[in-house]
C-alpha cells in the first residue's frame, strides 16, 4: 500500500500544463467572388500564437477590443471597414462579446465577438454573435464563416462547439493577410 501512496504523491506533484486559447475575428473583401466574407477562428498554444502573429489588418483579437481596470471591463470598442461590391459599399462593424464584465467572475475569461454589416441604411446582417459568451451550459453552435453576396441572404456556416475547440488544435487556413 505504501508504494501506491508514494506513486500517488509523486504524480500529484507533477507540473500542470494549461492550454491558452487565442481567437481572431475578421473579414475579407473578395472582389472576384463579389462577396464580403467574415470569419472566426481559434487556436490553442503555439497554433494560436501563430494565428495572432500572422493576423492581417482586417483581423482582430476580441480581447484587444476591451479596456480593463482592476479586473473589470471599463469600455469596449468596435472596429471594421468597408467593402465595395458591384451593388454598392458594405460597412462592416465588429465588436467584442465578453462573458462577464468582471474578469474574475463566472465566465470572465470567456470572450467572443459579434459582427454587423450594412449597405447604406439597409442592415444586411443584424448584429450576429459568433459564439455564445455562456461558458457553462451553452450547446449553441459556433459561427465560423459568413458570406454576404449582393441580392442573397447571408450564408452562415456553423459548427458544434466541440468541433470548434477540436479545430483549435490545428486551425484551418484563413485568407492570406493583405498588408
Amino acid at each position: 500500500m505504501k508504494p501506491l501512496l508514494a506513486i500517488a504523491i509523486i504524480l500529484s506533484a507533477a507540473p500542470v500544463h494549461a492550454d491558452f486559447l487565442y481567437k481572431l475575428v475578421g473579414y475579407e473583401c473578395d472582389t472576384k467572388a463579389n462577396a464580403v466574407i467574415l470569419h472566426y477562428v481559434a487556436g490553442f498554444n503555439e497554433a494560436g500564437k501563430s494565428l495572432k502573429e500572422t493576423k492581417g489588418p482586417q483581423e482582430w483579437d476580441p480581447w484587444s477590443l476591451i479596456k480593463t481596470k482592476n479586473d473589470w471591463i471599463q469600455s469596449t470598442k468596435t472596429v471594421g471597414g468597408r467593402c465595395e461590391l458591384t451593388d454598392g459599399a458594405y460597412d462592416i462593424t465588429i465588436g467584442p462579446l465578453p462573458g462577464n464584465a468582471n474578469l474574475q467572475g463566472a465566465c470572465g475569461g470567456a470572450m467572443s465577438a459579434w459582427a454587423e454589416v450594412k449597405r447604406g441604411t439597409e442592415t444586411v446582417l443584424k448584429r450576429h454573435m459568433f459564439e455564445s459568451p455562456d461558458c457553462h451550459f451553452s450547446v449553441d453552435p459556433v459561427t465560423v464563416r459568413i458570406v454576404i453576396e449582393p441580392g442573397k441572404e447571408p450564408a452562415i456556416t456553423q459548427i458544434s462547439r466541440d468541433e470548434f475547440y477540436q479545430r483549435a488544435q490545428n486551425p484551418p487556413a484563413r485568407p492570406t493577410p493583405k498588408k
